[in-house]
């Protein structure tokens, strides 16, 4: 594969590592958990369902992106998720403390997989991948299966 084809995938790489190794990212609701329970055990399982969520809000926000590629023109998408993700960035500038409420800090896996996907949905995870998504053809870039 060469340099053309393999920087966004390495860009995704990137930005993913340092989203899932950035203590704000996350970490402190496990942390909580593991205090609360006085476990370290308690830590470790957290971090499943956050990932679980975090990844159904990309997969929820990548599918909408390529849906909508089916219906438009993909210059108009491109236009189209930009201005989601700086209208989601102004407003979270904009109302900083406009956090989804519902969730206490006693949740199981099921309510931190939920809180997982609720704010990384309203915080633009999902939202982050599209522009590098649809700026090169992912299956082009592929090599041919044997």
């Amino acid at each position: 594969m060469e340099w053309a084809h393999s920087w966004p995938w390495l860009a995704l790489a990137l930005l993913g590592a340092y989203h899932g190794l950035n203590p704000g990212m996350g970490w402190l609701f496990a942390v909580a958990r593991g205090l609360q329970e006085g476990s370290r055990g308690a830590v470790l399982a957290s971090l499943v369902p956050i990932l679980i969520g975090h990844e159904a809000s990309v997969v929820v926000v990548v599918g909408a992106a390529i849906a909508t590629e089916q219906l438009l023109a993909p210059p108009t998408v491109r236009l189209l998720a930009a201005l989601v993700l700086v209208s989601v960035g102004v407003y979270r500038i904009s109302r900083p403390r406009s956090h989804p409420r519902g969730f206490g800090m006693r949740v199981g896996s099921v309510g931190l997989a939920a809180w997982s996907f609720l704010m990384s949905s309203a915080h633009g995870a999902g939202l982050m991948v599209v522009p590098v998504l649809l700026g090169w053809p992912v299956v082009e870039g592929l090599p041919a299966a044997k």
